[in-house]
């Protein structure tokens, strides 16, 4: 079992060399592509097909949470494991069926990945362009190998004698400061899904963006950062 994209360090998972160990050792490989689908591989079938193995993969897991900005998800696979899974998991029994106005707005959604690749090249341009230029500003985006990019800032007071919560005061308001007074939304992400004593800012560009977003939010983030260093946000309270 393993995701196909992790959701977190946005690193992609070795499929290819996975299933090559199925010629020494029998197993059924199941994937996670919950971030996979829809933006990875020729068709954005997902990090399967962009590794060439999708024949390979047992059981596939999809979102229609993120590319599809939908809800629900679906399972992939032989007809004997979905009907095993139809009649046996608890949760597929006693769930409620997805709404029909949204199967349809899925479909449709299907519809676009299958017909429109040139969003997912757009998607890949915008990424490249701001993952580049962050590096290069000399921000650690640690291995991703997708759209995922994860910004990890370091130190932060690690000190027994501080409260869980002041620890990461500072980097919570320089968040509030980026999203109030710079028009930036971005998650952040604390151990200990990540190191302690570091912190993560999760950007996730989309196909939407412009390179004059990627530009604003590059230059934004270095603004931000030389702040927190100077220790601007220091104050033990959140920013009002």
């Amino acid at each position: 079992i393993t995701d196909g994209v992790f959701d977190m360090s946005g690193e992609v998972s070795p499929l290819a060399q996975i299933v090559a160990l199925k010629n020494e050792v029998d197993f059924t490989l199941f994937v996670d592509d919950a971030h996979g689908f829809g933006v990875l591989g020729e068709c954005g079938r997902g990090t399967a097909e962009a590794q060439g193995v999708n024949d390979d993969v047992d059981i596939i897991f999809g979102s229609f949470a993120k590319t599809m900005a939908g809800i629900g998800a679906f399972v992939a696979g032989s007809e004997k494991v979905i009907n095993f899974l139809r009649y046996n998991m608890r949760s597929q029994i006693f769930d409620e069926s997805l709404p029909i106005a949204m199967v349809i707005g899925l479909r449709k959604r299907l519809e676009i990945i299958k017909s429109q690749p040139e969003r997912r090249t757009r998607l890949w341009e915008i990424t490249s362009s701001l993952q580049s230029r962050l590096r290069s500003a000399g921000f650690d985006l640690g291995n991703t190998q997708s759209a995922i990019t994860p910004v990890y800032i370091a130190p932060i007071n690690v000190s027994p004698d501080v409260p869980d919560d002041q620890r990461i005061n500072p980097a919570l308001n320089m968040i509030m400061d980026m999203r109030e007074n710079y028009g930036i939304f971005s998650t952040i992400v604390k151990y200990p899904v990540v190191e302690e004593g570091s912190l993560m800012l999760r950007l996730m560009p989309t196909a939407s963006h412009t390179m004059t977003d990627v530009n604003y939010t590059v230059s934004t983030l270095c603004e931000l950062y030389e702040k927190f260093r100077k220790g601007a946000y220091d104050n033990h309270a959140l920013l009002k």
